[in-house]
């Protein structure tokens, strides 16, 4: 018997050779009858040898012809996936009649060839393309009849005929499920569920497309008779679909509820008082015929993905699954617990990522040394210091050496790495605070024990039972004083110079006053500081002192009252000797409007409530006259064109 070698075969299928040139430099065969394999066909030039003296070379040519059928079928398929096939392309070949037909029709046709070829020695990648067409084809006929690719309908007798026979209640039905009945319900569902499968695996191959399409009869058939079929199951099953709905919902929500507070469900619980047939134990069962006698597992831990994967699967599992996944109450149950699951992967990713890597391996200066350390050993030397006894005094000391580049590591990897482990909670009872921290429900014991062993317990320690403070919030309360400061001394003045200095820059001025002495030597904030900041505070400090030389030879400017600014102009200072910001002033029977500490002049003014009013050249308001064609009255406001009083 010749051997047909996975090499030749995929060259053969490459450049078009044809099975006699795969074969021209076999050896001689000794024969004594030779014979054509069949008259029309793939598989007509096949020559079969029988009644040769050799036993071993007797050829019925079933294997030559499966061969030849092969490659026919892969010069059809030129790179496309069989996938791709349906019973109505393009992608033709000869049957055993001489006809072109649908290449799955030809695989029907030569399937016992194509058996015959997969065993006579060929290659792995020959035999499993056989077998994933040969087992496409089977599974049709199997399930539509013999004969139902050929023929592209169903065959009478088969499953799927019967199927639609009952569907459609037809006088020789053995069942009628045109009208679904209690009697007939599990039945027609289970039938419903093999034909759903079976359009799932092998719908594309007949051509049904995602939209629910056909174009022949066989393929009309299966997706026809699924919906009807379906449609009757719904029709039955809306009769109960509320109640069982909303018994759904009401033990899956139970189990939720008390997995999240860590209890176990009571499944003989009654869900509707005096209906023995609410317990949630029945209502797990569903359509099942083994009682639901316990939950696996009773209750689940918020930090194990196991188990709350088994939770999601029991949903999914159920038999009333399909009816009511798209209602928005079991997917909010799906979602709480997916969240579960999320939040687990979040925890783990967070001792992974890059904030938590910045805190135990970056090095930063050590503003108490010339050595640098990273922050994680920083916060340690602090808890070992045995002249600080309490946590508060630990969390004061860090809070007063910390400087911003290090805050910036801490503060990222407590909102990134401690909240996602750790929750710092207080609860008020009286005039104190009680801790009411805890480990996240979802963190996992490895790492809690990361956490400990990380980040100093100081930081997390309640430190001020008055107002509710941990170590953390000491820090973060100097921290962000510490930028207030600096930004005080540097972008609240920028624009402020000596030149320009004005009396409304007295508490802007003021302020960069006080926070230079915090932030220079003997202040607060003095080792906070990084060396950049540093030398900004010490330039901050020289300008502040020339800007308050400045601000004090302002002289009269800084008098309460009016004061001449030349050239006509007149400005007014309330009487702290700050500039007026927006006001009327009255000097003897006239009016004057003040902006920022300016008499306005020439000019209209229109005011919140809607009324205009014109300030001549001196700024006084003008009153019974038309001023551009408009007349203002005794009051000085603009009434229109034509009034003239």
């Amino acid at each position: 018997m010749n051997k047909y070698s996975s090499k030749a075969v995929k060259t053969a299928a490459t450049v078009g050779m044809s099975l006699a040139m795969v074969l021209s430099a076999a050896a001689p065969v000794f024969a004594a009858t030779e014979t054509t394999y069949e008259a029309e066909g793939i598989c007509k030039d096949i020559k079969v040898i029988t009644d040769s003296a050799d036993p071993k070379d007797d050829n019925d040519g079933k294997a030559d012809c499966g061969a030849q059928v092969y490659l026919e079928i892969l010069s059809q398929l030129d790179g496309a996936k069989f996938s791709t096939v349906t019973l109505d392309n393009d992608m033709k070949a000869l049957n055993k009649e001489g006809k072109k037909v649908n290449i799955l029709e030809v695989i029907a046709d030569y399937a016992t060839e194509l058996d015959a070829f997969a065993k006579s020695g060929v290659g792995y990648t020959e035999k499993a393309n056989i077998i994933t067409w040969t087992n496409v084809v089977k599974g049709i006929e199997d399930y539509a009849g013999k004969g139902a690719i050929k023929a592209k309908d169903v065959q009478a007798g088969s499953d799927l005929a019967t199927v639609m026979e009952n569907t459609n209640a037809e006088k020789d039905a053995d069942a009628d499920w045109s009208t679904i009945k209690e009697g007939t319900y599990k039945e027609a569902k289970a039938a419903l569920k093999e034909l759903k499968d079976f359009k799932a695996d092998y719908g594309k191959y007949l051509g049904i497309d995602s939209d629910g399409e056909y174009s022949n009869d066989l393929a009309g058939a299966v997706q026809d008779t699924y919906v009807s079929l379906n449609n009757n199951i719904n029709e039955y099953l809306g009769v109960n679909a509320d109640e069982d709905l909303s018994f759904f919902v009401l033990a899956f929500d139970t189990i939720l509820q008390n997995d999240l507070e860590g209890k176990e469900t009571a499944l003989d619980k009654e869900l509707e008082k005096g209906n023995d047939k609410s317990t949630i134990a029945l209502i797990l069962q569903g359509e099942k015929s083994d009682e639901v006698t316990a939950l696996d597992p009773e209750k689940i831990e918020l930090n194990n993905k196991t188990q709350i994967k088994k939770r999601i699967d029991l949903i999914k599992n159920h038999s009333y699954y399909d009816r009511f996944k798209d209602e928005d109450a079991v997917i909010a149950i799906l979602d709480a617990y997916q969240e579960l699951l999320d939040n687990i992967g979040t925890n783990a990713d967070v001792l992974k990522s890059d904030e938590y890597n910045a805190f135990i391996k970056t090095k930063v200066a050590n503003v108490k040394a010339d050595n640098k350390v990273t922050l994680k050993e920083f916060l340690k030397n602090i808890d070992e210091d045995k002249d600080l006894k309490t946590d508060k005094e630990k969390a004061e000391k860090l809070a007063g050496l910390l400087n911003s580049e290090q805050w910036v590591i801490l503060k990222d990897a407590k909102e990134e790495v401690m909240d996602s482990i750790y929750t710092m909670e207080t609860r008020k009872v009286g005039n104190y605070y009680v801790n009411k921290s805890d480990y996240t429900s979802n963190s996992t014991n490895s790492q809690r024990s990361t956490f400990e062993n990380t980040f100093p317990g100081y930081l997390y320690a309640l430190v001020d039972k008055e107002e509710g403070l941990f170590g953390y919030d000491l820090v973060e309360k100097q921290m962000n004083e510490v930028a207030e400061a600096l930004e005080a001394v540097t972008s609240a003045i920028a624009k402020i110079t000596p030149a320009n200095i004005k009396a409304t820059d007295k508490k802007t001025l003021e302020a960069a006053e006080d926070a230079i002495y915090e932030l220079t030597k003997g202040g607060d904030y003095e080792d906070n500081l990084t060396k950049t900041e540093a030398k900004t505070v010490r330039a901050a400090e020289t300008k502040i002192e020339n800007l308050r030389e400045a601000f004090d030879n302002l002289g009269t400017t800084a008098v309460a009252g009016w004061y001449d600014m030349g050239n006509g102009n007149w400005g007014y200072n309330n009487e702290d000797g700050t500039p007026a910001a927006y006001k009327w002033v009255a000097s003897g029977a006239d009016w004057y409007m003040i902006k920022d500490g300016k008499m306005l002049r020439n000019t209209w003014l229109a005011t919140d409530g809607g009324r205009w009013y014109y300030l001549d050249n001196a700024g006084k308001m003008v009153t019974n006259q038309s001023v551009d064609g408009c007349w203002i009255n005794s009051y000085g406001v603009y009434m229109s064109p034509s009034y003239n009083g």
